[in-house]
C-alpha cells in the first residue's frame, strides 16, 4: 500500500471513528489499572500550544492486554511517521516480537525535527515527543521500564536528543545516520544504553563530520557516550556480516552499554530499509538490529 494510501486511509479511519484519538491531556488511567488496545493501527492526538499533532501507534497481533515495550520511531527530514513506517518495516517486525511501535511527525510542510531547539518558527520537539509518550502511556498498556527511541537522519539527530533530555523516560535509544553536530550540550539524568549506526559513505552527515574541524563525527559522539557511561574496558569488535564492523563497550556505568555499527560503502540511510529478516544472510538490517539491542536491555521503571 502507497504512503498516499496509507495517510488517506488512517484519515476516514479517524473520521470513521474506527481509530482510536485521546488527546495528550487525557487523564492517566487509575492506580493499578492498564489500558488494553486492540491489534492494528491507532490515532492518538497530542495537544501543543494549541496545535494539534497525530501520532500513530502500532498494536501488535493479538492485542495490547499486558505491559508492552514500546519503541518510539523518528522519521528523517521529509518523512511523516506513515512514511517512515513503511520504509522501515518496524511494525512488521512489532507483530512478530510483540512489541508497541509509536511513530509521530515533525510539523511542517517537509516536516523537519527541531532537534538542536533553535530552528525558528519550529515547536519544542523535546516537550513534544515528552506530551506524546504521555499520552501513549494514558492510552496503551505500557511497560515503562522498556521505553525506547530511534530514528533516521534528522530523527537519528533528535533521538541523540533526547537520550540527553529525556534519559529519565528512556530504556535505551539507538540513533541512525544521526546528525549530531548541532545538538546542545548532553547532560543525561542517568547512563543510558545506545546503539549508533553509520554508514560510512555517508554523504548527507559524513562519518567523520564536515569541514576542518570534523563537526558531528559519528566515531567522536560514540566517544562522548562512553565518558557520559563510564564505559572503561576496551571495546569487543567483531563482523556480524560482510562489510559491518560492530565496537562494544560492555560493563559501563549502571549497566548500561555502548554500541557502534560502521557499515562500510553504505549511503545516508536507514540500512536495509524495510528488510526485518536475520541478517545474515540477508541485508544488514537496521530495524532488526536497533530491536535485538532494546530487547537485550530491559530495566525497572526509571524515576519520573
Amino acid at each position: 500500500m502507497t504512503r498516499l494510501r496509507l495517510a488517506a486511509l488512517a484519515a476516514l479511519l479517524v473520521v470513521l471513528g474506527l481509530l482510536a484519538v485521546p488527546a495528550a491531556n487525557d487523564a492517566a488511567p487509575e492506580s493499578g489499572a492498564c489500558p488494553a488496545l486492540s491489534p492494528g493501527d491507532h490515532a492518538i492526538n497530542v495537544v501543543q500550544d494549541g496545535v494539534t499533532r497525530v501520532v500513530y501507534l502500532h498494536v501488535p497481533k493479538g492485542g495490547n492486554t499486558s505491559p508492552l515495550a514500546l519503541v518510539l520511531a523518528l522519521g528523517g527530514a521529509g518523512q511523516t511517521g506513515l512514511d517512515f513506517a513503511e520504509d522501515s518495516g518496524y511494525s512488521r517486525l512489532a507483530d512478530r516480537a510483540r512489541f508497541l511501535v509509536a511513530y509521530p511527525s515533525a510539523l511542517g510542510p517537509r516536516p523537519f525535527w527541531n532537534m538542536n531547539g533553535e530552528v525558528p518558527g519550529k515547536p519544542d520537539d523535546v516537550e513534544f515527543l515528552g506530551m506524546a509518550l504521555d499520552s501513549i502511556e494514558a492510552t496503551a498498556c505500557v511497560d515503562r521500564g522498556r521505553v525506547y527511541a530511534t530514528g533516521v537522519s534528522n530523527g537519528g539527530g533528535m533521538t541523540a536528543r533526547l537520550g540527553c533530555d529525556l534519559a529519565n523516560r528512556l530504556t535505551a535509544i539507538a540513533p541512525v545516520a544521526g546528525g549530531y553536530g548541532t545538538l546542545p550540550a548532553c547532560h543525561p539524568a542517568r547512563a543510558l544504553p545506545i546503539l549508533e549506526i553509520h554508514g560510512m559513505a555517508d554523504q548527507v552527515v559524513p562519518y567523520a563530520g564536515k569541514g576542518p574541524q570534523h563537526i558531528g563525527n559519528a566515531w567522536n559522539y560514540v566517544g562522548m557516550w562512553r565518558h557520559i557511561d563510564g564505559c572503561q574496558a576496551a571495546s569487543r569488535r567483531s563482523a556480524p556480516s560482510p562489510g559491518v564492523t560492530e565496537f562494544a563497550w560492555q560493563s559501563c556505568a549502571g549497566g548500561s552499554e555502548v554500541v557502534h555499527v560502521r557499515i562500510d560503502r553504505e549511503p545516508h540511510s536507514w540500512p536495509g530499509w524495510a528488510h526485518t529478516l536475520p541478517s545474515p544472510p540477508g541485508p544488514f538490517s537496521a530495524t532488526l538490529r536497533t530491536w535485538n539491542f532494546f530487547a537485550a536491555h530491559a530495566a525497572i521503571p526509571p524515576p519520573r
